[in-house]
């Protein structure tokens, strides 16, 4: 039993207030105009080999994560900050050796009252 709590790797890449300009909203306005999100990611992997190598190659390149996310919200339009939060998750968990993450998703200009509204959701590789 000892020997499976070992084996765990509890290993994060993580990106904090990526920022990005997308289309995104339901209202007509919302449809002509690009607004800023912010994205979170919590990347699982096990990073035990880059720790030792000290080569990028060896670990989950973070900038190349944010170009990637930068580029579906440069190419998407999306009506849910849910459905881009799920599409987000998907590329990470297609594009890299993730195991899983999470991912949060802020929406800076959605209510005058509030800085941002947002959706955090986390997914594993193969659920």
């Amino acid at each position: 039993m000892m020997d499976k709590v070992m084996d765990k790797v509890m290993d994060k890449v993580i990106v904090r207030q990526l920022k990005l300009e997308t289309i995104i909203g339901l209202f007509p306005w919302e449809r002509e105009v690009r607004q800023t999100l912010l994205v979170d990611l919590d990347i699982g992997a096990d990073i035990r080999q880059a720790a030792a190598t000290d080569e990028l190659i060896n670990t989950i390149d973070y900038a190349e994560v944010c170009d990637h996310v930068a580029a579906l919200a440069d190419k998407g339009q999306f009506k849910l900050i849910e459905a881009f939060a799920e599409r987000v998750a998907s590329l990470v968990l297609t594009d890299f050796a993730a195991s899983w993450v999470k991912v949060s998703v802020y929406k800076t200009d959605a209510l005058p009252q509030v800085a941002s509204v947002g959706v955090i959701i986390e997914r594993n590789k193969g659920a």
